[in-house]
């Protein structure tokens, strides 16, 4: 491949990033032939324990080598493992897109590429000559050493792929002149108003009817109507720490309390032993009165004396070592106290969560003999029901983002349990699929409060649409404007009207920037009837779009609105990728939360 490409020594090197370039590679590691528990299903295919666990690693790495000063802490690990995951799932994807859409890399499309050095490459001081990149020494490296050229080449066509897939994707944009002029049109097409506003919510409510609702109902009912819809009767076994989690945590603080009381300091204690988020301050809490702290922890602080050291205290957030270290009056007469402390947290152990797994499927096999309800009832567990879900949820409200459950939801007939399922928070989830429809309508008493609410606003537009009315026929145009403020009707003005801009002052009804837009300058609308209320715009000024500007500019607004309307597009494509795809996350069951 090189030897060809020194043969034409007038270009050179390396391969752009985009939004599709993703830094690991997916398929080295094969898993097919694994039977065991797997991390995630992406699109069919599985990520076993090690092949994550290398993922993971890379990313920690990753992490390091970018930020050698920053310490990664419980926050910033959950954030690599999500990143980390996203990541994959993309690069899933994507490969699968490039496979379907047989979008193939050749000789020449690395060649083009190698003639557009990239700006990481261009930033190299080797590649440069009084710190401007300078291609012939670029060019003169590339040829004399055949490893880094053999590494830009492999970089190329790893990457190559996914730029050739964002362009596939972008082409399914094209932005026409006769867009671009009708937008150009909507977004110049203004005038200048001031609009008597008949606001609906300036007429008192009046009470409905029984009759009245029923028959709003009955006259609405298609806005009421449902997809098909699922319900799950779940419990919740929650992930909760043991006693025996607080004497295991008891007993390494209890080990470090021994160091402080022969004398090792505080403050570097602290720093290296406290899990709290005062710990790389020496666990300094800074001055602080009564009611800051939770009980527990103040009623010990509160009783040190400067200098003294407390035992360990258990509160909500684990074990504590306090040590105070001065005592004052506030301005407002209040005694503080400036403290310091050292935090253990008590967190469930690998036996709890296995304690927890073994209820789990203990409850479920009983659920299988006699059902949710008569088991959890049995064994004392409080049992709940979702609320309605449908098929392109993406989460299940009580449970969580569970796209499995969805799924099988719709699969499976009332009756059916599903297997234990564990959640993020390290829960188990037992549901039983408790309720199955097709297409239906809502019950009147589940949307009675949206009809009392949509029929009074009705009510209230029909009033204050005839107000308006005789409103009109009291008054000249040329005293609407005296007479509504007489009259008390606010009075907005508009500056800035555009076909679709929302008016300042006023909710978003299009049929009056519609109105005001039909007018020239001087004149009034008639009455126009919106969604909230009635309205009467006098028209101050008109401006009309430029079109000999248009005309000038055109090009280059044609060039702005194609990269729009592709980064738009590129992002409902990717939006659609994902939640069409099958993608099952079961980290929390290998990596934690």
């Amino acid at each position: 491949m090189f030897e060809g490409m020194r043969r034409h020594a007038s270009w050179i090197i390396i391969v752009i990033a985009s939004v599709f370039i993703l830094s690991m590679a997916i398929g080295g590691i094969s898993s097919i032939f694994i039977k065991k528990p797997f991390v995630g299903l992406i699109a069919g295919q599985k990520i076993y324990p090690e092949e994550y666990r290398e993922y993971l690693k890379n990313a920690y790495t990753n992490y390091a080598q970018q930020n050698p000063e920053k310490e990664i802490d419980e926050k910033t690990a959950e954030e690599i493992n999500e990143q980390t995951w996203t990541n994959l799932v993309q690069q899933i994807l994507f490969n699968k897109e490039i496979k379907k859409r047989h979008i193939k890399i050749t000789n020449d499309d690395v060649v083009e590429k190698l003639k557009k050095p990239s700006d990481d490459i261009k930033s190299i001081p080797d590649f440069q000559t009084d710190g401007v990149f300078d291609y012939e020494k670029y060019e003169e490296v590339l040829l004399e050493n055949p490893e880094f050229a053999a590494w830009v080449e492999a970089r190329i066509r790893a990457n190559l792929p996914y730029e050739k897939l964002y362009e596939d994707v972008k082409a399914e944009v094209t932005v026409t002149e006769e867009d671009m002029e009708e937008k150009y049109i909507e977004e110049n097409d203004k005038a200048v108003a001031s609009v008597i506003y008949f606001d609906l919510n300036s007429i008192e409510e009046k009470e409905n009817t029984e009759e009245e609702l029923q028959q709003y109902y009955e006259d609405h009912k298609e806005d009421y109507k449902k997809d098909p819809a699922c319900k799950y009767k779940y419990v919740n076994i929650k992930l909760k720490t043991s006693e025996a989690d607080k004497q295991i945590a008891k007993t390494k603080i209890d080990s470090v309390y021994i160091l402080l009381i022969n004398g090792a300091d505080f403050a570097q204690t602290a720093i290296t032993f406290s899990q709290g988020p005062s710990a790389p301050q020496g666990g300094d809490l800074g001055w602080f009165a009564r009611g800051r702290m939770v009980k527990e922890f103040e009623d010990v602080a509160f009783s040190l004396k400067n200098g003294e050291i407390s035992e360990p205290v258990i509160t909500q957030f684990g074990w504590h070592i306090i040590k105070v270290f001065g005592s004052r009056k506030n301005e407002q007469g209040e005694e503080e106290i400036q403290a310091s402390h050292i935090l253990f947290k008590v967190d469930p152990s690998e036996a709890t969560k296995q304690n927890l797994d073994v209820l789990a499927w203990d409850l479920y096999e009983k659920a299988k003999k006699t059902g949710i309800e008569k088991s959890a009832e049995d064994l004392s567990y409080e049992i709940t029901e979702t609320r309605e879900f449908y098929e392109n949820a993406s989460f299940i409200g009580g449970i969580g983002r569970e796209e499995e459950m969805i799924r099988f939801a719709f699969e499976n007939k009332v009756g059916k349990l599903h297997e234990p399922v564990k959640i993020k928070s390290g829960d188990f989830i037992i549901a039983e699929l408790s309720y199955k429809v097709g297409i239906h309508y809502q019950e009147f008493s589940e949307v009675e409060a949206r009809i009392k609410r949509d029929l009074a606003n009705e009510k209230k537009l029909a009033e204050v649409t005839q107000k308006a009315e005789e409103f009109i026929q009291a008054n000249q145009p040329d005293s609407y404007m005296a007479a509504a403020e007489k009259d008390g009707w606010k009075i907005i003005e508009a500056p800035d009207v555009t076909l679709k801009k929302t008016i300042s002052g006023l909710r978003n009804d299009p049929v009056l920037n519609e109105e005001i837009l039909k007018k020239e300058a001087d004149e009034y609308t008639g009455l126009v009837k919106g969604e909230f209320g009635a309205y009467i715009a006098f028209i101050k000024d008109r401006i009309k779009p430029d079109m000999e500007k248009f005309e000038a500019e055109k090009d280059k607004l044609l060039e702005e609105e194609q990269i729009n309307s592709e980064n738009e597009h590129l992002n409902v494509w990717f939006k659609d990728l994902t939640e069409k795809a099958e993608i099952l996350d079961n980290r929390a069951e290998f990596f934690g939360n």
